[in-house]
Protein backbone atom coordinates (compact mmCIF):
# COMPACT_ATOMS: atom_id res chain seq x y z
CA UNK A 1 0.00 0.00 0.00
CA UNK A 2 1.08 3.74 -0.66
CA UNK A 3 -0.51 6.66 1.14
CA UNK A 4 -0.69 10.16 -0.14
CA UNK A 5 -1.63 13.08 2.20
CA UNK A 6 -2.30 15.99 0.98
CA UNK A 7 -0.35 15.33 -2.30
CA UNK A 8 2.73 14.27 -0.33
CA UNK A 9 3.64 10.73 0.64
CA UNK A 10 2.82 9.50 4.65
CA UNK A 11 2.79 6.83 6.86
CA UNK A 12 -0.25 7.06 8.25
CA UNK A 13 -3.50 9.19 8.37
CA UNK A 14 -5.53 9.85 10.81
CA UNK A 15 -9.78 9.97 11.08
CA UNK A 16 -10.98 13.74 9.26
CA UNK A 17 -8.29 13.28 6.68
CA UNK A 18 -8.31 13.26 3.09
CA UNK A 19 -6.00 10.72 1.45
CA UNK A 20 -5.49 8.92 -1.71
CA UNK A 21 -4.43 5.31 -2.16
CA UNK A 22 -3.18 2.98 -4.03
CA UNK A 23 -3.45 -0.51 -3.28
CA UNK A 24 -1.41 -3.77 -4.26
CA UNK A 25 -4.58 -5.07 -5.60
CA UNK A 26 -8.09 -3.17 -5.99
CA UNK A 27 -11.63 -4.47 -7.66
CA UNK A 28 -12.38 -0.38 -8.03
CA UNK A 29 -12.71 0.12 -11.74
CA UNK A 30 -10.56 3.82 -12.12
CA UNK A 31 -12.34 6.32 -14.62
CA UNK A 32 -11.32 5.78 -17.86
CA UNK A 33 -13.19 5.25 -20.99
CA UNK A 34 -15.76 8.02 -19.93
CA UNK A 35 -16.96 6.26 -17.45
CA UNK A 36 -16.05 7.53 -14.16
CA UNK A 37 -14.06 5.78 -11.10
CA UNK A 38 -15.94 4.05 -8.09
CA UNK A 39 -16.79 4.55 -4.92
CA UNK A 40 -17.01 2.59 -1.70
CA UNK A 41 -15.31 1.49 1.44
CA UNK A 42 -11.54 0.62 3.01
CA UNK A 43 -12.28 -1.36 5.70
CA UNK A 44 -10.08 -3.24 8.43
CA UNK A 45 -9.30 -4.08 12.06
CA UNK A 46 -7.50 -0.20 12.13
CA UNK A 47 -3.83 0.46 14.36
CA UNK A 48 -5.69 1.13 17.71
CA UNK A 49 -8.00 -1.90 17.25
CA UNK A 50 -10.92 0.35 17.11
CA UNK A 51 -12.12 -0.37 13.49
CA UNK A 52 -10.83 1.76 10.18
CA UNK A 53 -13.40 3.32 7.61
CA UNK A 54 -12.15 5.21 4.53
CA UNK A 55 -15.06 6.05 2.40
CA UNK A 56 -13.68 5.95 -1.00
CA UNK A 57 -15.31 8.59 -3.20
CA UNK A 58 -13.18 8.54 -6.61
CA UNK A 59 -10.98 6.24 -8.43
CA UNK A 60 -8.48 7.14 -10.72
CA UNK A 61 -6.22 5.20 -13.17
CA UNK A 62 -2.42 7.06 -13.32
CA UNK A 63 0.28 5.62 -15.29
CA UNK A 64 -1.23 1.89 -14.54
CA UNK A 65 -2.25 2.60 -10.53
CA UNK A 66 -5.16 3.10 -9.26
CA UNK A 67 -5.79 5.82 -6.98
CA UNK A 68 -8.25 5.46 -4.45
CA UNK A 69 -9.61 9.37 -3.04
CA UNK A 70 -11.50 9.48 0.37
CA UNK A 71 -11.39 10.56 3.78
CA UNK A 72 -10.50 8.44 6.58
CA UNK A 73 -14.28 7.97 8.80
CA UNK A 74 -12.55 6.17 11.54
CA UNK A 75 -9.17 4.83 12.80
CA UNK A 76 -6.02 5.21 11.75
CA UNK A 77 -4.71 4.02 7.85
CA UNK A 78 -1.19 3.52 7.52
CA UNK A 79 0.80 2.37 5.31
CA UNK A 80 1.45 -1.74 5.11
CA UNK A 81 -2.55 -2.29 6.70
CA UNK A 82 -4.25 -4.87 5.35
CA UNK A 83 -8.01 -3.61 4.42
CA UNK A 84 -10.71 -5.09 2.58
CA UNK A 85 -12.12 -2.93 -0.38
CA UNK A 86 -16.15 -2.78 -1.14
CA UNK A 87 -17.35 -1.75 -3.80
CA UNK A 88 -20.21 0.59 -3.62
CA UNK A 89 -22.52 -1.81 -5.38
CA UNK A 90 -25.28 0.19 -6.06
CA UNK A 91 -23.05 3.03 -7.93
CA UNK A 92 -21.71 0.44 -10.19
CA UNK A 93 -25.18 -1.16 -11.08
CA UNK A 94 -26.32 2.52 -12.11
CA UNK A 95 -22.81 3.05 -13.98
CA UNK A 96 -23.48 -0.58 -15.74
CA UNK A 97 -26.74 0.52 -17.10
CA UNK A 98 -25.21 3.93 -18.01
CA UNK A 99 -22.56 2.24 -20.02
CA UNK A 100 -24.58 -0.16 -21.64
CA UNK A 101 -26.83 2.15 -22.71
CA UNK A 102 -24.45 4.77 -23.72
CA UNK A 103 -23.33 1.60 -26.57
CA UNK A 104 -26.95 1.38 -27.36
CA UNK A 105 -27.16 4.74 -28.11
CA UNK A 106 -24.23 4.96 -30.54
CA UNK A 107 -25.66 2.27 -32.62
CA UNK A 108 -29.32 4.01 -32.56
CA UNK A 109 -27.67 7.00 -33.13
CA UNK A 110 -25.97 5.39 -36.42
CA UNK A 111 -29.52 3.64 -38.07
CA UNK A 112 -31.27 6.46 -37.43
CA UNK A 113 -29.05 9.68 -38.52
CA UNK A 114 -26.37 7.38 -40.61
CA UNK A 115 -23.21 5.52 -40.59
CA UNK A 116 -20.76 8.18 -40.48
CA UNK A 117 -22.11 8.87 -36.78
CA UNK A 118 -18.94 8.67 -34.78
CA UNK A 119 -18.19 9.14 -31.09
CA UNK A 120 -16.35 12.09 -29.99
CA UNK A 121 -16.55 11.94 -26.28
CA UNK A 122 -18.55 10.56 -23.91
CA UNK A 123 -19.53 10.93 -20.15
CA UNK A 124 -20.90 7.75 -17.86
CA UNK A 125 -22.05 8.60 -14.24
CA UNK A 126 -23.87 6.94 -11.44
CA UNK A 127 -26.90 8.94 -12.55
CA UNK A 128 -26.75 9.91 -15.90
CA UNK A 129 -25.08 9.67 -19.46
CA UNK A 130 -23.40 11.95 -21.90
CA UNK A 131 -22.57 11.05 -25.44
CA UNK A 132 -20.77 13.55 -27.60
CA UNK A 133 -20.85 12.96 -31.78
CA UNK A 134 -20.02 14.34 -34.95
CA UNK A 135 -23.19 15.30 -37.42
CA UNK A 136 -23.66 18.88 -39.20
CA UNK A 137 -26.92 19.43 -37.93
CA UNK A 138 -29.13 19.44 -34.85
CA UNK A 139 -31.47 16.21 -34.49
CA UNK A 140 -35.16 16.74 -34.95
CA UNK A 141 -37.80 15.43 -32.42
CA UNK A 142 -38.87 12.96 -34.46
CA UNK A 143 -35.43 11.34 -35.04
CA UNK A 144 -34.68 11.70 -31.34
CA UNK A 145 -38.00 10.00 -31.08
CA UNK A 146 -36.96 7.32 -33.23
CA UNK A 147 -33.45 7.15 -31.40
CA UNK A 148 -34.95 6.55 -28.26
CA UNK A 149 -37.45 3.98 -28.96
CA UNK A 150 -35.13 1.73 -30.88
CA UNK A 151 -32.85 1.79 -27.36
CA UNK A 152 -36.07 1.15 -25.40
CA UNK A 153 -37.10 -2.00 -27.67
CA UNK A 154 -33.38 -3.31 -27.47
CA UNK A 155 -34.03 -3.10 -23.79
CA UNK A 156 -37.36 -4.96 -23.44
CA UNK A 157 -35.85 -7.46 -26.07
CA UNK A 158 -33.45 -9.06 -23.39
CA UNK A 159 -30.39 -9.41 -25.25
CA UNK A 160 -27.62 -11.32 -23.30
CA UNK A 161 -23.96 -9.61 -23.85
CA UNK A 162 -20.43 -11.37 -25.05
CA UNK A 163 -17.75 -9.93 -23.55
CA UNK A 164 -14.44 -10.91 -24.73
CA UNK A 165 -10.33 -10.36 -25.41
CA UNK A 166 -8.87 -10.94 -29.02
CA UNK A 167 -6.30 -9.89 -31.17
CA UNK A 168 -7.96 -6.24 -32.73
CA UNK A 169 -7.21 -7.30 -36.21
CA UNK A 170 -9.97 -9.55 -35.64
CA UNK A 171 -12.13 -7.60 -33.43
CA UNK A 172 -12.15 -5.20 -36.52
CA UNK A 173 -12.58 -7.39 -38.90
CA UNK A 174 -15.76 -8.93 -36.91
CA UNK A 175 -16.78 -5.05 -36.81
CA UNK A 176 -16.52 -3.90 -33.73
CA UNK A 177 -16.70 -0.28 -33.50
CA UNK A 178 -13.40 2.03 -32.06
CA UNK A 179 -13.08 5.77 -30.83
CA UNK A 180 -11.31 7.71 -33.30
CA UNK A 181 -8.52 8.83 -32.12
CA UNK A 182 -7.95 6.35 -29.19
CA UNK A 183 -4.81 4.17 -28.63
CA UNK A 184 -5.33 0.35 -28.48
CA UNK A 185 -3.63 -2.58 -27.43
CA UNK A 186 -2.78 -5.29 -29.44
CA UNK A 187 -5.25 -7.38 -27.62
CA UNK A 188 -8.53 -5.37 -26.87
CA UNK A 189 -11.78 -6.69 -24.78
CA UNK A 190 -15.04 -6.52 -27.20
CA UNK A 191 -18.34 -5.67 -25.70
CA UNK A 192 -21.23 -7.20 -28.03
CA UNK A 193 -24.59 -6.67 -27.55
CA UNK A 194 -25.45 -9.66 -30.46
CA UNK A 195 -27.04 -7.93 -33.30
CA UNK A 196 -26.85 -4.44 -32.00
CA UNK A 197 -23.91 -3.14 -30.61
CA UNK A 198 -20.25 -4.41 -30.67
CA UNK A 199 -18.17 -2.05 -29.36
CA UNK A 200 -14.16 -1.67 -28.26
CA UNK A 201 -14.51 -1.09 -24.43
CA UNK A 202 -12.81 -1.63 -20.74
CA UNK A 203 -16.19 -0.30 -18.77
CA UNK A 204 -18.12 -1.89 -16.91
CA UNK A 205 -21.53 -3.20 -18.71
CA UNK A 206 -24.78 -5.71 -17.33
CA UNK A 207 -25.28 -9.03 -17.96
CA UNK A 208 -28.33 -7.82 -20.22
CA UNK A 209 -30.24 -5.15 -21.63
CA UNK A 210 -33.27 -5.55 -19.55
CA UNK A 211 -31.49 -5.01 -16.65
CA UNK A 212 -31.26 -1.26 -18.02
CA UNK A 213 -34.89 -1.21 -17.72
CA UNK A 214 -35.81 2.48 -19.42
CA UNK A 215 -34.07 4.73 -21.29
CA UNK A 216 -34.72 8.35 -21.78
CA UNK A 217 -33.16 11.38 -23.73
CA UNK A 218 -33.19 14.33 -21.47
CA UNK A 219 -31.47 16.91 -24.36
CA UNK A 220 -29.74 17.21 -27.79
CA UNK A 221 -27.55 20.27 -28.50
CA UNK A 222 -24.42 21.86 -29.97
CA UNK A 223 -21.15 21.67 -28.36
CA UNK A 224 -18.54 22.85 -30.66
CA UNK A 225 -18.77 23.09 -34.93
CA UNK A 226 -20.25 19.64 -36.41
CA UNK A 227 -20.36 17.85 -32.67
CA UNK A 228 -23.89 16.95 -30.86
CA UNK A 229 -24.11 16.16 -27.35
CA UNK A 230 -26.52 13.99 -25.79
CA UNK A 231 -27.86 13.64 -22.27
CA UNK A 232 -29.91 10.89 -21.06
CA UNK A 233 -30.78 8.93 -17.77
CA UNK A 234 -31.44 4.77 -17.80
CA UNK A 235 -32.67 2.93 -15.54
CA UNK A 236 -33.93 4.03 -11.77
CA UNK A 237 -33.07 7.94 -12.68
CA UNK A 238 -35.43 7.84 -15.15
CA UNK A 239 -38.17 7.92 -12.29
CA UNK A 240 -36.98 10.87 -10.87
CA UNK A 241 -36.99 12.62 -14.10
CA UNK A 242 -40.26 11.37 -15.08
CA UNK A 243 -41.92 12.15 -11.72
CA UNK A 244 -40.18 16.16 -12.35
CA UNK A 245 -42.10 16.53 -15.44
CA UNK A 246 -45.61 14.85 -14.42
CA UNK A 247 -45.25 17.32 -11.34
CA UNK A 248 -44.80 20.47 -13.62
CA UNK A 249 -47.72 18.96 -16.31
CA UNK A 250 -49.99 18.64 -13.40
CA UNK A 251 -49.32 22.38 -11.71
CA UNK A 252 -49.75 23.83 -15.41
CA UNK A 253 -52.61 21.96 -15.89
CA UNK A 254 -54.05 23.12 -12.87
CA UNK A 255 -53.27 26.46 -13.67
CA UNK A 256 -54.78 26.35 -17.35
CA UNK A 257 -57.64 24.41 -16.38
CA UNK A 258 -56.92 22.25 -19.18
CA UNK A 259 -56.54 18.04 -19.35
CA UNK A 260 -52.64 17.57 -20.29
CA UNK A 261 -52.95 16.99 -23.53
CA UNK A 262 -54.76 20.69 -23.78
CA UNK A 263 -51.58 22.19 -22.40
CA UNK A 264 -49.82 23.04 -25.56
CA UNK A 265 -52.77 24.33 -27.50
CA UNK A 266 -53.65 26.72 -24.33
CA UNK A 267 -49.86 27.87 -24.09
CA UNK A 268 -49.91 28.50 -27.64
CA UNK A 269 -53.47 30.40 -27.35
CA UNK A 270 -52.12 32.82 -24.51
CA UNK A 271 -48.78 33.45 -26.57
CA UNK A 272 -50.82 34.80 -29.57
CA UNK A 273 -53.15 36.91 -27.49
CA UNK A 274 -49.70 38.12 -25.93
CA UNK A 275 -48.48 39.17 -29.14
CA UNK A 276 -51.85 40.41 -29.84
CA UNK A 277 -51.40 42.70 -26.71
CA UNK A 278 -47.98 43.64 -26.96
CA UNK A 279 -48.44 45.02 -30.40
CA UNK A 280 -51.69 46.94 -29.12
CA UNK A 281 -49.50 48.58 -26.17
CA UNK A 282 -47.17 49.59 -28.44
CA UNK A 283 -49.48 51.50 -31.17
CA UNK A 284 -50.88 53.13 -27.74
CA UNK A 285 -47.24 54.01 -26.73
CA UNK A 286 -46.85 55.44 -30.02
CA UNK A 287 -50.00 57.20 -30.39
CA UNK A 288 -49.17 58.69 -26.34
CA UNK A 289 -45.40 59.92 -27.58
CA UNK A 290 -46.60 61.94 -30.71
CA UNK A 291 -49.53 63.18 -28.50
CA UNK A 292 -46.46 64.49 -25.91
CA UNK A 293 -44.61 65.77 -28.75
CA UNK A 294 -47.41 67.97 -30.60
CA UNK A 295 -48.17 69.83 -27.56
CA UNK A 296 -43.93 69.96 -27.17
CA UNK A 297 -44.63 72.00 -30.56
CA UNK A 298 -45.25 75.40 -29.12
CA UNK A 299 -42.56 75.75 -27.23
CA UNK A 300 -40.29 76.08 -29.94
CA UNK A 301 -37.60 78.48 -30.01
CA UNK A 302 -37.75 81.22 -33.17
CA UNK A 303 -34.31 82.84 -34.35
CA UNK A 304 -35.31 84.37 -37.63
CA UNK A 305 -36.24 81.70 -39.83
CA UNK A 306 -35.70 78.98 -38.02
CA UNK A 307 -37.74 76.73 -35.18
CA UNK A 308 -35.55 75.14 -32.29
CA UNK A 309 -37.32 72.36 -30.28
CA UNK A 310 -34.99 70.68 -27.84
CA UNK A 311 -36.54 68.35 -24.86
CA UNK A 312 -36.55 65.02 -23.10
CA UNK A 313 -39.16 62.33 -23.25
CA UNK A 314 -39.40 59.66 -21.06
CA UNK A 315 -40.41 56.20 -21.57
CA UNK A 316 -41.12 56.29 -25.16
CA UNK A 317 -39.44 53.48 -27.66
CA UNK A 318 -37.19 54.61 -29.75
CA UNK A 319 -38.94 54.06 -32.88
CA UNK A 320 -42.31 56.35 -31.37
CA UNK A 321 -39.05 59.02 -30.33
CA UNK A 322 -38.49 59.37 -34.06
CA UNK A 323 -41.86 59.10 -35.64
CA UNK A 324 -42.32 62.14 -32.96
CA UNK A 325 -39.38 63.98 -34.35
CA UNK A 326 -40.36 63.85 -37.64
CA UNK A 327 -43.65 64.68 -36.95
CA UNK A 328 -42.83 67.85 -35.12
CA UNK A 329 -40.15 68.90 -37.99
CA UNK A 330 -43.38 68.56 -40.49
CA UNK A 331 -45.73 70.46 -38.38
CA UNK A 332 -42.44 73.22 -37.51
CA UNK A 333 -41.48 73.60 -41.59
CA UNK A 334 -37.84 73.62 -43.24
CA UNK A 335 -36.44 75.66 -40.84
CA UNK A 336 -37.18 73.05 -38.16
CA UNK A 337 -34.19 71.63 -36.11
CA UNK A 338 -35.44 68.82 -33.66
CA UNK A 339 -33.48 66.84 -30.74
CA UNK A 340 -35.34 65.02 -28.38
CA UNK A 341 -33.70 62.74 -25.93
CA UNK A 342 -35.39 60.15 -23.35
CA UNK A 343 -34.52 57.19 -21.26
CA UNK A 344 -37.18 54.18 -22.79
CA UNK A 345 -35.91 51.94 -20.24
CA UNK A 346 -33.30 51.82 -17.10
CA UNK A 347 -30.34 52.04 -18.29
CA UNK A 348 -30.77 53.11 -21.87
CA UNK A 349 -30.71 57.07 -23.52
CA UNK A 350 -32.37 57.45 -27.00
CA UNK A 351 -31.66 60.20 -28.99
CA UNK A 352 -33.64 61.77 -32.56
CA UNK A 353 -32.50 64.84 -34.40
CA UNK A 354 -34.86 65.53 -36.96
CA UNK A 355 -33.46 68.55 -39.33
CA UNK A 356 -35.41 70.83 -42.13
CA UNK A 357 -33.79 71.53 -45.41
CA UNK A 358 -32.99 75.39 -44.31
CA UNK A 359 -31.42 73.90 -41.24
CA UNK A 360 -29.15 71.53 -43.53
CA UNK A 361 -28.40 74.22 -46.00
CA UNK A 362 -26.93 76.37 -43.14
CA UNK A 363 -24.54 72.89 -42.45
CA UNK A 364 -25.93 71.41 -39.68
CA UNK A 365 -26.61 67.42 -40.51
CA UNK A 366 -28.32 65.45 -38.31
CA UNK A 367 -26.29 62.03 -38.70
CA UNK A 368 -23.54 63.81 -37.61
CA UNK A 369 -25.08 66.15 -34.80
CA UNK A 370 -26.56 63.64 -33.26
CA UNK A 371 -23.54 61.14 -33.12
CA UNK A 372 -21.71 63.41 -31.32
CA UNK A 373 -24.48 64.23 -28.98
CA UNK A 374 -24.82 60.66 -28.37
CA UNK A 375 -21.19 60.02 -27.14
CA UNK A 376 -21.69 62.59 -24.24
CA UNK A 377 -24.13 59.64 -22.95
CA UNK A 378 -21.28 57.18 -23.70
CA UNK A 379 -22.79 55.66 -27.16
CA UNK A 380 -23.29 56.85 -30.71
CA UNK A 381 -25.37 56.44 -33.43
CA UNK A 382 -25.77 58.15 -36.98
CA UNK A 383 -28.09 58.64 -39.83
CA UNK A 384 -29.27 60.88 -42.89
CA UNK A 385 -28.44 64.43 -42.94
CA UNK A 386 -32.33 65.01 -42.25
CA UNK A 387 -33.32 62.67 -39.21
CA UNK A 388 -30.68 60.13 -37.57
CA UNK A 389 -31.12 58.28 -34.27
CA UNK A 390 -28.57 56.86 -31.42
CA UNK A 391 -28.37 56.04 -27.93
CA UNK A 392 -26.41 55.76 -24.90
CA UNK A 393 -25.54 54.06 -21.75
CA UNK A 394 -25.81 57.40 -19.21
CA UNK A 395 -29.28 58.06 -18.20
CA UNK A 396 -27.48 60.70 -15.58
CA UNK A 397 -25.98 62.46 -18.64
CA UNK A 398 -28.73 63.10 -20.76
CA UNK A 399 -29.82 66.20 -19.26
CA UNK A 400 -26.78 67.64 -19.83
CA UNK A 401 -26.32 66.85 -23.29
CA UNK A 402 -29.56 67.70 -24.51
CA UNK A 403 -28.36 71.46 -22.99
CA UNK A 404 -25.04 70.99 -25.03
CA UNK A 405 -27.22 70.01 -28.15
CA UNK A 406 -29.55 73.43 -27.44
CA UNK A 407 -26.35 75.50 -27.25
CA UNK A 408 -24.63 74.10 -30.56
CA UNK A 409 -27.75 74.61 -32.63
CA UNK A 410 -28.41 77.95 -30.89
CA UNK A 411 -25.36 78.94 -31.91
CA UNK A 412 -25.11 78.00 -35.49
CA UNK A 413 -28.94 78.90 -36.34
CA UNK A 414 -28.59 82.67 -34.38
Amino acid sequence: MALLLQGACADQAAAGDAVQVVLSATPFYGESGGQVGDRGVLSGDGRDGSGLIVRIGDVQKTGGLFVHSGVVERGTLAVGDAVNARVDAACRRRARMNHTATHLLQSALRQVLGPEICQAGSLVDFDRLRFDFNHPRPATAGELQRIEALINDWISEAHDLAVAEMPIEQARARGAIAMFGEKYDDVVRVVDVPGVSMELCGGTHVSNTAEIGLFKIISESGVAAGIRRIEAVAGAAVLPYLEERDRVCRELGERFKAQPGEIVERVVALQDELRSLGKQLAAARSDLALARSMALAGQAEVFGTFQLLVNRLDGVDPASLQTAAQQLRERLGNGAAVVLGGSPAAGKVSLVAAFGTDVIARGQAAGSFIAAVARLCGGGGGGRPNLAQAGGRDVSKLDGALVRARLLLTTALA
